[in-house]
């Protein structure tokens, strides 16, 4: 029995909750952004966590257990996007979220920044997408989404400069 198939240990069970409910938004997040469909990310996401308590061992410094986490969802997610290569998906087909909010003219221009912004994130390439997620969503140090996205950290800079980039001139004659 190697050590993925022995049962965990109650010190290991409640690090991995707590690590878990620390992330779970975060992993959703990342995977969201990159599968652009709830249910295939709530699949990555359980997926990922399901790999984390099996490959548990791996972890080497627990100090990055949240960006060695998110790394997972990320290898997952794109397994997801390669299984569908052949298979036509519109993020604009989406169903709107819809929110509730006590000011009508706030809630639309609220709702109105939000789909340029999500427009905006979609129309990225993946990879530049990944890297400002990471950084600027999850708010991963730089040498942590250069680890998730298992590049570089000078990489990672620059991919999420070019994302940001962007997005400013994608976004700068709409808002």
């Amino acid at each position: 029995m190697d050590s993925s198939d022995r049962p965990l240990t109650p010190a290991e069970r409640s690090w991995l909750i707590e690590l878990f409910e620390r992330t779970v938004d975060g992993a959703h997040n990342v995977a969201y952004r990159l599968v652009w469909n709830h249910a295939d990310a709530l699949d990555v996401v359980q997926s990922a966590f399901v790999s984390a308590a099996r490959h548990r061992h791996q972890l080497r410094d627990p100090q990055r257990a949240r960006s060695w986490l998110l790394a997972l969802p990320h290898r997952e997610a794109l397994m997801v996007l390669r299984s569908r290569r052949d298979v036509p998906t519109d993020p604009v087909d989406l169903p709107e979220p819809v929110l509730v909010e006590v000011d009508p003219a706030e809630s639309a221009i609220r709702s109105e920044l939000a789909r340029l912004l999500d427009c905006a994130i979609r129309d990225l390439p993946d990879l530049l997408r990944a890297a400002f997620v990471l950084r600027d969503v999850e708010e991963l140090p730089m040498n942590e989404v250069a680890h998730v996205l298992e590049i570089g950290e000078s990489a990672a800079k620059m991919r999420v400069a070019r994302a940001r980039e962007s997005l400013r001139i994608t976004l700068a004659g709409r808002i």
